[in-house]
C-alpha cells in the first residue's frame, strides 16, 4: 500500500545523481545508482531500454525503484500465502541518454521522491540488486561442496566469518540458484569432462591409464581407468588381490570354483 505523501531520501549529495552527470558504459550507471540506492534503502532495476536499429548499441535506458509500477490481479487460489503488497506505483527514477559527440552517458532525468516508506537498514541486504555472489564466495561455495558441506551450513559460516547475515552480501536462496545453474552447464558435458579429468591425471603420471568406449551415436559407454599405484598393486598380487579388495565373498566364490 501507498504510504501517507511522499519521502525523499537523505543522502548526501556527493552521492545524488545531478542532471547532466556523464558515464562511459551502463554498467557504470547502474552501480553507481544503486550505490545511491543502497544508501537510500531501496532497490532498483531497469525499465525500459532502447537500441540503435543498426548498430545494437544502448541509446537510451531507464532504472527505476523496485516498486515502480503495480502488481497484476492474481486468480490463484486464496490458499496461497499472501506476500503483501510489492508494488506501489513509485515513480522514482534515473534516465540516461547517449550522446554521439562524446560517446558518453548523460543523466537526462532523476526523480528521488518515492510514495513508500524506505527499508530498514537491517533488511537493505535482501533487495534484489543490492545482492551480489562475488567470484570468491562462488570459488568458496564450490569448494565447500567438493567436501560435501551443503549450503545451509556455508551460509552459517560466512555469517560468522564476516560478522552477520547483513554483511555476507547475499541470501542463501542465491547460492542455490547459482548450483543450479553450474549443474545445468555441467548436464550434456559430463564425458567431455571426465575425459579432461583423465588427460589431466595422464599428464601428471604417465601410467595413468584409462580407456572410454562410446557407441555409434557417440554416447559414452563402458569406462575403464587405472592409476600408477593400482597398476603396481596388481602386478604384485594379481587377480587375487583385486578380487579380495573388491569383496571378499566374491574370492570364495571363486576359490570353490578353482578347487
Amino acid at each position: 500500500m501507498e504510504c501517507e505523501g511522499q519521502v525523499t531520501p537523505e543522502v548526501s549529495s556527493e552521492l545524488k545523481p545531478k542532471l547532466g552527470l556523464e558515464f562511459d558504459c551502463c554498467e557504470d550507471v547502474f552501480n553507481f545508482y544503486n550505490m545511491y540506492a543502497a544508501k537510500a534503502r531501496f532497490g532498483i532495476r531497469c525499465s525500459t531500454t532502447r537500441t540503435c536499429t543498426f548498430t545494437g548499441e544502448v541509446t537510451r535506458k531507464k532504472y527505476v525503484c523496485c516498486k515502480q509500477g503495480y502488481a497484476l490481479t492474481s486468480t490463484v487460489s486464496r490458499n496461497r500465502r499472501q506476500r503483501g503488497c510489492t508494488r506501489t506505483g513509485c515513480k522514482a527514477k534515473l534516465a540516461i541518454l547517449k550522446v554521439n559527440e562524446k560517446n558518453k552517458y548523460t543523466v537526462v532525468g532523476f526523480n528521488e521522491v518515492h510514495n513508500h516508506d524506505m527499508t530498514t537498514v537491517d533488511k537493505v541486504h535482501i533487495l534484489r540488486s543490492h545482492r551480489n555472489l562475488t567470484e570468491s564466495t562462488k570459488a568458496y561455495s564450490a569448494h565447500m561442496s567438493k567436501v560435501n558441506i551443503p549450503v545451509h551450513k556455508q551460509v552459517s559460516l560466512l555469517e560468522v566469518q564476516v560478522g552477520g547475515l547483513e554483511n555476507v552480501g547475499f541470501v542463501r536462496r542465491d547460492v542455490y540458484n547459482y548450483a543450479r545453474d553450474v549443474r545445468g552447464e555441467v548436464i550434456g558435458h559430463d564425458a567431455e569432462l571426465l575425459k579432461e579429468h583423465f588427460l589431466a591425471e595422464q599428464g601428471k603420471n604417465e601410467s595413468f591409464y584409462f580407456n572410454m568406449e562410446v557407441d555409434s551415436e557417440g554416447r559414452i559407454g563402458n569406462v575403464f581407468w587405472a592409476d600408477a599405484r593400482s597398476r603396481r598393486a596388481y602386478g604384485f598380487f594379481g587377480v587375487w588381490w583385486y578380487l579380495i579388495r573388491r569383496s571378499t565373498r566374491t574370492a570364495m566364490k571363486w576359490s570353490l570354483r578353482l578347487c
